[in-house]
C-alpha cells in the first residue's frame, strides 16, 4: 500500500462522516484498520468491494454519489499537474473545438475521446496499458478478473473526470457515469456535457 493509496482510504473516511448519518463511516470502514502498508493488492481490493456493498445498503444513491464524487474531487486536487499540463496544452490551440480534434486523434495513452454535437465521450481503458489493469485507482489494482464492484465507486472517477474537463476546459461541466470496467464494462465511459 503506498501513501496514495493511504490517503484516499483517509479520503473517503472523511467524506462519509461529512455525507452521510452518524455510524456510517465505522460500518462502511470496517476492517480498514487492518489495512497496513504491507496489505497484499487483493486484499486492499476486496476490502474495497466490501467497503462499497456496505455503502451501497445503508445510504441511498444520491448520498453514496456524493461520498465517492468528493473523493474524486479530491483526487483531482492531488493531479493538479496532471490537469495543469493538459491546460496548457488545450491553450496552444486557437480553439476548444480544435483541440477536442487533436486529442481525438491523440487521447493520452489508456484513454479514448469521441464528441457527438455538445457531448464529448471518454473512454478510460485500463487494460491497454502494458500490465493490464482493472481499474487505473490504486486501491483497485489487485482485483480479480473474475470479481466485480458496484458502480458507486465509479462516481470517484466521475467526479475526478469533472474537475479534470473543468480545469482543461475552464468551465463547468456536467459528467455522467455511463459504463465501469470494474462493474463488468471492458471499459469506462462517460458523458460530458460541453
Amino acid at each position: 500500500m503506498t501513501k496514495n493509496d493511504l490517503a484516499m482510504m483517509e479520503e473517503l473516511a472523511r467524506n462519509l462522516d461529512r455525507f452521510a448519518k452518524d455510524g456510517v463511516r465505522e460500518k462502511v470502514m470496517a476492517g480498514s484498520e487492518k489495512i497496513t502498508a504491507s496489505t497484499s493488492k487483493d486484499k486492499i481490493a476486496k476490502w474495497l468491494k466490501g467497503a462499497m456493498d456496505r455503502l451501497d445498503s445503508l445510504v441511498d444513491e444520491k448520498t453514496r454519489n456524493q461520498v465517492m464524487e468528493n473523493c474524486g474531487y479530491s483526487c483531482a486536487d492531488h493531479n493538479k499537474k496532471l490537469i495543469g499540463r493538459m491546460t496548457a496544452k488545450r491553450k496552444k490551440f486557437k480553439s476548444v473545438d480544435e483541440f477536442l480534434e487533436a486529442e481525438q486523434r491523440k487521447p493520452m495513452r489508456g484513454t479514448k475521446l469521441i464528441r457527438e454535437g455538445d457531448v464529448l465521450y471518454y473512454f478510460y481503458t485500463p487494460s491497454t496499458f502494458s500490465k493490464s489493469l482493472r481499474c487505473y485507482c490504486g486501491l483497485l489494482r489487485g482485483l480479480p478478473a473474475s470479481e466485480k464492484v458496484s458502480s458507486t465507486y465509479c462516481h470517484c472517477s466521475k467526479g475526478f473526470v469533472e474537475k479534470f474537463w473543468e480545469g482543461v476546459l475552464g468551465r463547468p461541466v456536467n459528467v455522467e457515469l455511463v459504463q465501469s470496467a470494474v462493474s463488468g464494462s471492458q471499459e469506462c465511459k462517460f458523458a460530458i456535457r460541453l
